[in-house]
């Protein structure tokens, strides 16, 4: 039996064509308060969520919960390792424990 990948199963839940994943991902994502100022710090700086983009990008091709661990680990490491007031101190960006929720969510075997 083969699995299908957490982009196609997310679009399919949520009723959306693939071409919207990555938008539909990012805002169903973010932490609730960051969800008022994502589109301020968009206009602001286009790459601010840059990382945020590139761990939706990478949590697509996801077809288990572990693959989505795995990637969900990289993405805290990466927080970790570049602290910045926003990001990490304000929490404005993609909550990798909602984003693990999700998955967990769409990928669980039946």
């Amino acid at each position: 039996m083969t699995r299908r990948p957490f982009k196609t199963l997310f679009c399919e839940r949520f009723a959306c064509p693939l071409e919207e994943y990555e938008e539909r991902a990012f805002r169903k994502c973010l932490y609730w308060h960051a969800r008022f100022l994502a589109p301020i710090m968009r206009t602001i700086d286009p790459k601010f969520f840059r990382e945020d983009f590139k761990f939706i990008g990478h949590l697509d091709q996801s077809v288990s919960v572990t693959d989505a661990s795995v990637d969900v680990a990289e993405y805290g490491d990466l927080n970790r390792g570049m602290p910045k007031l926003l990001r990490t101190g304000l929490k404005i960006r993609v909550s990798g424990r909602r984003a693990m929720r999700l998955a967990e969510q769409l990928l669980q075997e039946k």
